[in-house]
């Protein structure tokens, strides 16, 4: 009897590889570059590559994060004239039940904490329409949730398209302000209003908004909403406990809510890029130039590598720990353009 051939079965590996061996989800020169990209990349180029450049992303969204998105689509429709009543019944109403057809299947414990962030998000979004709602009157918004692409030449004279998503940008006495919305559960208003003109996301997008107009933007309101610090206590009902939150919030507003305007010369923005900006992306278009003939096996360039300290974060591991460390794909997914 002749013997039998056995086809011999791939590694995990070499299926990784093989999935990843397809045109870059983006090209850094052609594409252009994100705050987010930026801020991975200057942090971790592996990292950064495998996100930019492969299109490796989480499968899922933590719930915690929900909060966060749920006010920031309120905020889009509030600038843009919704009065709260409709925004609650747009938005709020309906997001539970969106959330819990998405493909990312929610434990029992996440679906009612996904109650309970929502519930909040409701009272606090209340409040926040209207202790703002006189303020806001005067302002003629320009911008909601734009997204924008505004190329930069850089002194090597080659051209990196910049992107991004401004939140809001309005006009107000005849001045624009480009508006920052945030959702934080800590606040430290000194180190804040001290790291706003060095902050990388804010002066980048204060400069492609100069640049987008052609002319000067004043600078940036930094909106802050506060997340409730109080905790539902075990024998307490989610309305109890929202109810409980809303006296605290009516009792005292500005704990929650917080703004602060921060003007910028237009030599604090010329600096700016001089200093950070075009260094940061010198360094990275010659990365990309170093690593573009093969980005999915980029370890013959001098200028990649991978930071061991950023495998670990003050959340815990890194999104792309198994995937860098065992080849383990588990958790992930690669995006399509």
């Amino acid at each position: 009897m002749g013997k039998k051939r056995t086809k011999k079965k791939k590694t995990f590996a070499e299926t990784v590889k093989k999935k990843t061996q397809k045109k870059p989800f983006r090209n850094v020169k052609e594409d252009g570059v994100t705050y987010s990209f930026l801020d991975e990349w200057l942090l971790d180029r592996e990292q950064a590559r495998l996100s930019y450049v492969e299109g490796w992303s989480s499968s899922g969204l933590a719930v915690p994060l929900d909060f966060g998105l749920a006010f920031h689509d309120c905020l889009e429709w509030i600038a843009k004239g919704r009065s709260p009543k409709t925004i609650k019944k747009k938005i709020l109403d309906p997001y539970f039940e969106r959330r819990m057809q998405s493909k990312n299947k929610l434990r029992p414990d996440e679906v009612t904490k996904l109650r309970e962030l929502l519930a909040v998000a409701k009272v606090l979004f209340e409040e926040y329409a209207y202790y703002w709602s006189e303020a806001d009157k005067d302002f003629q918004y320009i911008f909601q949730e734009a997204s924008f692409k505004v190329d930069h030449t850089l002194p090597s004279g080659l051209t990196m398209p910049l992107r991004g998503r401004w939140d809001a940008v309005y006009k107000e006495n005849g001045k624009i302000w480009l508006m920052e919305n945030k959702t934080k559960g800590q606040i430290d208003e000194e180190g804040i209003l001290a790291s706003l003109p060095f902050d990388l996301q804010t002066m980048l997008y204060v400069y492609c908004l100069q640049k987008h107009l052609g002319q000067k933007v004043e600078g940036v309101l930094y909106n802050v909403i506060r997340r409730p610090g109080l905790r539902r206590k075990k024998t307490e009902q989610i309305e109890e406990f929202v109810d409980r939150i809303q006296d605290d919030v009516v009792k005292r507003p500005m704990h929650y809510f917080m703004r602060w305007r921060v003007e910028f010369l237009e030599e604090d923005i010329e600096n700016w890029v001089s200093k950070s900006l075009d260094p940061i992306l010198e360094q990275v278009m010659q990365w990309w130039l170093s690593i573009q003939s093969n980005p999915f096996e980029p370890w013959d360039s001098p200028l990649h590598y991978q930071n061991p300290s950023a495998l670990f974060t003050r959340y815990g591991r890194s999104r792309y720990f198994d995937l860098i460390t065992r080849n383990r794909t588990t958790g992930l997914y690669r995006r399509e353009k």
